[in-house]
């Protein structure tokens, strides 16, 4: 008989803390759970846990023909990362170079359980900059070449952001982002990417790949969900955050190395926000005497901040109506994104952004004739 419980937005998150549950929701419950983890990005990851569970043969075929569709995708994924990781390696052989992996890449690499069922649109890596030259012309004589940019977009890459402007393969169509350092170098927060280069650690039976330190692979993480504009997949970043904390504390170093080396990169404060929504939302297992001494760092936000970012983040962390934005959803996503981009450049260079962004939307949408 099926176990009828009351919808709610933390019912996504709830299922996957406790995959279990799942074959016990009424029709209805399961068709919104379903439509929820698919705009979050999730569809697979549920599919993983199900299966890992063997809670697969307890579902109706209507379902398990969603979650199967979602399982031939993500593996899909994951075949396009190990080719296009492969791929750069050929076009960098014998460069001497050695290629740091980052995000999807890493977790796929590492085989960490959270890359099991995880989306993965393209390749992330770092590079030392002076090194980017030689890379670039690797890169186009193998079939990657520039995503044409306005003029200025190229400029705003490569003068203030972390990363060169993308490159897309002329044939598999894949994108490779190359980055240099995991901030943009005009942003209020500005680590030392040579800290990152001097830890990052071989993986085992990969001749030239590496990938982060554990404690940086965290705070790298907590960057990439509280400090960018992508917050249309949240909460996978945030259980993306929750895998990496649980693998590593698998060390019994790694608790006391992680709070110094976040005051060593100067970003006490998206790891403060990592592990305070972990420890919320996903119930992640990081000791209460940490948690107190990051927040009274005085690196930490303040308490008007941390009070205004609890609310706009719990409410883009536990997904809703999945066909539909809500009103106070849009709001705390704009927010965020006016935040990310605050945090991102100084006042003046944002306002000049914005104000050509802007212009050149607006020419465009003159141009195609959608102003009326």
């Amino acid at each position: 008989m099926a176990t009828t419980i009351k919808p709610n937005p933390a019912l996504l998150i709830q299922v996957l803390k406790q995959p279990d549950l799942f074959p016990g929701l009424d029709v209805a419950l399961q068709d919104l759970l379903l439509r929820q983890a698919r705009r979050a990005g999730l569809l697979g990851r549920l599919e993983a846990l199900l299966r890992e569970n063997d809670l697969l043969k307890q579902l109706r075929p209507r379902v398990n023909h969603h979650l199967s569709s979602a399982r031939i995708l993500v593996e899909e994924d994951r075949r396009m990362v190990i080719w296009e990781v492969n791929r750069v390696q050929r076009a960098l052989w014998q460069s001497g170079l050695s290629i740091i992996l980052l995000k999807g890449a890493a977790y796929v690499f590492l085989d960490l359980p959270m890359a099991r069922g995880r989306h993965v649109a393209d390749l992330d890596i770092l590079m030392h900059p002076q090194d980017f030259p030689l890379i670039e012309s690797r890169m186009a004589q193998h079939g990657w070449q520039q995503a044409k940019l306005h003029p200025y977009d190229q400029r705003y890459y490569r003068e203030w952001m972390h990363e060169l402007p993308p490159l897309v393969h002329r044939q598999r169509l894949t994108e490779l982002d190359i980055h240099h350092t995991i901030v943009p170098p005009v942003s209020r927060l500005r680590p030392d990417p040579q800290l990152l280069f001097s830890t990052a650690r071989d993986i085992p039976g990969h001749v030239d790949l590496k990938t982060l330190a554990p404690a940086d692979l965290v705070i790298h993480a907590a960057v990439h969900a509280f400090y960018d504009s992508d917050f249309d997949k949240g909460l996978r970043a945030l259980l993306d955050l929750d895998g990496l904390l649980r693998h590593g504390a698998g060390d019994s170093l790694f608790w006391q190395q992680l709070l110094p080396r976040a005051r060593q990169l100067g970003l006490i404060a998206p790891l403060y926000y990592a592990m305070y929504f972990c420890k919320k939302l996903t119930d992640t297992p990081i000791p209460d005497a940490l948690l107190a001494e990051i927040t009274a760092d005085p690196l930490a936000p303040g308490i008007a901040a941390r009070m205004v970012m609890k609310r706009l983040v719990g409410r883009i962390m536990t997904p809703g109506d999945p066909d539909r934005l809500e009103w106070l959803s849009w709001l705390a996503w704009s927010l965020l994104y006016i935040r990310s981009h605050w945090l991102r450049m100084p006042p003046g260079m944002l306002v000049t952004h914005l104000t050509r962004k802007g212009f050149r939307k607006w020419r465009f949408d003159v141009r195609n004739r959608r102003v009326v």
